[in-house]
């Protein structure tokens, strides 16, 4: 559909020259208008241009919304409502939306005229609101729209990005346009937002979704958008303190079809994030989670918790359904018989906390069974019973699980202990080909396990041997933090295996450092690994192991303190290591002479650390890099193939062969490579890039298309992704 051109209005030589003199003189017209005190007053402050020929007070106005700034804006907003006739008046409106587009607004208001009227004929009436429904996100966009106009033909549209974790009115955009752009505006929102749904809402509930999104900003101390605080007067006027509210069905706007796993999780998630509205949207009616309360004041006191406790980085451990007929692993508050609609969901889970006294004050704060003393983390384990209540998931209550095990007696404690211990064992012998399959069953089973534990050093707290199974179990979960509750507590109270505890605790501090190697918990990271050198530095003063300095050096090497590191593997070298031992020194003595480019040498470690022990991990890839350093690709192709015959997910070492094969131009080669590392690793994103390298090498162009597509599908960001599309797309280029 073809668009009116706006033709420029013919002018006669007199109308030109008085408009060139109101044109001059219009910040002197505003002036005189901010000067008024009532209708009159200002109809004298524009009778020079009301005195104007119809066509020269259009081609004024015209020229005045090209001036981008307030006066223009004021004495548009004037004609707006004080124009002689409808065609000025819609015209001056006409040109106030252009200065609008342009984020100019009028700053006078006409007396005794409402401020919302400047810009129409009409008052504007509300027209639509939609909402994602997508607040278990922490996050909605909010579409509120009014019409007005003379003919209320036009729509002006608030858009707000409400985020009620920390940033509240995250963006906010108000603008005026026809009600065919405006229906076109939303349409083309529910099309990009491909996963979201938006469904309606009156303004009342889009006010009550602005109002607790300020509120975040009032708590967290950040700042409504920009345009939000430019434009309050009007959005105080149209939502914050509009008299013609419509109802509020008391909508949550959460996804509706969210399953049961997912509304547990979502509310301990906005739970420890500090959306305490959406976690308290997320208990049913009468769940005794919310003790009564009403909604604001559940919120307030929840976040006057966080201000002391400030949690941080949850983690979720396991989620895992219960099941009545479950074995005596699973011990849960019975289900109401005959409730089918209900469902017994429990997760282990941590979070970082500071100790307060107010969170005895919250129903639904676990006991936090075990505590580690230097990042402030608490582990939980709670059980939660969830009803369908409007055909929505929805909590009923809560059972800290933690809490509970500790009430069992001693040998209640060590009867659950040899349960589980022995569930383990039958899942390891069962699943023994391909341990991988159990592993999930594993996780839950020994988190839970080590809460068992944590029940029976309260109850025994002098008892050495049930602090090690713990420490060992832990272990085996692989978790640094956790584990280092269990070594930390060897290390202040026992005497026992005091070299080999400390070892232990400077390694999982070392390892919990590089968790930390961001650029957010720089300060953390840092910390830890001061602790760390000084815990292994105190193991060696204990005993003065092969392994303790070899802790020590590794360490140092991944400081990059290489001669200090070399220091500590000779000393190591000289404390008669065991054969394992004696291989870490000589892999360490590889790492330090490859950073210092002495090759020949790395190789002579890196050999010795093969014939020592074979299955050294990343020996035999070093090796071959060191070769193929030196040009002795012969040497290096033998060594990765050996590296593949024991790690054959590791894709460095066939990528390293595939380089080699295409350098000496072998390229039938290369592709066998390729193809036997997608065996084995069939979603590598760089591997199928690789072989679409080599098949466009043997011309191979549709094959070679096709492994690239593949490749960009798994993971198109990665560099070797995006350099062997553009050679691929330069090669047919040139074909072409």
């Amino acid at each position: 559909m073809s668009q009116k051109k706006e033709t420029d209005v013919l002018l006669s030589q007199g109308e030109a020259s008085q408009l060139h003199h109101v044109l001059e003189h219009y910040h002197d017209i505003a002036m005189q208008l901010h000067a008024t005190r009532n209708q009159d007053e200002a109809q004298v402050a524009v009778n020079a241009i009301n005195t104007l020929s119809q066509a020269t007070q259009i081609a004024l106005l015209k020229a005045l919304s090209k001036e981008n700034n307030t006066d223009a804006a004021d004495t548009l907003a004037a004609m707006n409502v004080l124009g002689q006739n409808k065609d000025i008046r819609k015209e001056a409106r006409r040109c106030l939306i252009r200065l609008e587009s342009a984020k100019v607004f009028p700053q006078w208001t006409p007396p005794h005229i409402p401020a919302v009227q400047v810009n129409s004929a009409h008052p504007p009436r509300f027209w639509k609101g939609v909402v994602t429904q997508s607040r278990e996100e922490g996050e909605v966009q909010l579409v509120l729209a009014w019409e007005q106009g003379y003919d209320y033909g036009d729509v002006r549209t608030m858009v707000f990005l409400l985020d009620f974790w920390q940033d509240g009115i995250k963006d906010a955009i108000i603008e005026i346009s026809s009600k065919r752009q405006a229906e076109r505006r939303i349409e083309e929102m529910r099309t990009k937002l491909v996963d979201l749904v938006m469904t309606s809402c009156t303004l009342a509930e889009g006010k009550r979704l602005i109002e607790e999104a300020y509120s975040v900003n009032q708590w967290r101390g950040t700042t409504p958008h920009k345009e939000y605080r430019d434009r309050l007067p009007l959005i105080n006027q149209l939502i914050l303190q509009a008299n013609d509210l419509d109802e509020d069905h008391g909508l949550t706007f959460i996804r509706p079809d969210l399953e049961d796993e997912k509304v547990m999780m979502n509310f301990l998630g906005a739970w420890s994030l500090g959306d305490y509205g959406l976690a308290y949207d997320l208990l049913t009616a009468h769940s005794n989670l919310r003790e009564g309360l009403e909604r604001d004041e559940w919120i307030e006191r929840r976040r006057a918790w966080a201000n002391e406790a400030h949690p941080a980085r949850i983690e979720l451990g396991f989620v895992h359904q219960s099941e009545q007929s479950q074995s005596v692993l699973w011990l849960p508050t019975p289900l109401p018989t005959g409730h089918s609609s209900s469902k017994q969901i429990e997760a282990g889970w941590s979070l970082e906390l500071t100790e307060t006294p107010l969170s005895g004050t919250l129903r639904e704060m676990p006991l936090g069974t075990a505590v580690n003393k230097e990042t402030g983390r608490h582990w939980f384990w709670t059980s939660y019973t969830l009803r369908r209540e409007n055909e929505e998931w929805r909590i009923q209550s809560a059972v800290d699980e933690g809490a509970r095990i500790q009430g069992l007696s001693i040998a209640e404690l060590q009867q659950r202990i040899q349960e589980y211990e022995a569930a383990i064992e039958a899942l390891v012998n069962e699943h023994e080909a391909n341990i991988e399959t159990a592993m999930e069953d594993l996780s839950w089973r020994l988190t839970q396990l080590l809460h068992y534990y944590d029940a029976l050093i309260v109850r025994l707290p002098f008892d050495y041997n049930v602090s090690v199974d713990a420490y060992t179990r832990a272990l085996v979960i692989g978790n640094p933090e956790l584990t280092m509750v269990y070594v930390e507590r060897l290390v202040t109270r026992f005497a026992e295996r005091r070299g080999e505890m400390l070892r232990g605790l400077g390694a999982t501090l070392s390892t919990l450092a590089y968790k930390y190697d961001t650029q957010f918990m720089q300060q953390r990271h840092k910390h830890l690994l001061v602790r760390a050198e000084a815990t292994l530095r105190e193991s060696i003063v204990a005993e003065n192991s092969a392994m303790g300095h070899i802790l020590l050096a590794e360490l140092l090497i991944d400081q990059n303190r290489n001669d200090e590191a070399e220091a500590e593997m000779l000393v190591a070298k000289e404390l008669r290591p065991n054969p394992r031992e004696e291989a870490s020194i000589e892999a360490g003595l590889g790492n330090i002479a490859m950073r210092r480019e002495l090759m020949g040498r790395a190789i002579t470690h890196y050999q010795n650390v093969t014939e020592l022990d074979p299955h050294y991990a990343g020996s035999w890839f070093h090796l071959g890099f060191a070769h193929y350093l030196l040009g002795h690709f012969a040497e290096a192709e033998a060594a990765y193939q050996r590296a593949i015959v024991e790690e054959p997910d590791d894709i460095g070492s066939y990528s390293q062969l595939i380089g080699i094969h295409m350098k000496q131009g072998h390229l039938a080669k290369a592709r066998e490579s390729a193809e036997q590392g997608l065996r084995n690793n069939p979603d590598s994103a760089d591997l199928h890039a690789l072989l679409a390298s080599v098949l466009s090498e043997m011309g191979e162009v549709r094959d070679a298309e096709r492994e690239i597509a593949e490749a960009e599908q798994l993971n198109a960001e990665l560099d070797i992704v995006k350099s062997v599309r553009e050679y691929i797309n330069r090669s047919g280029s040139k074909k072409r």
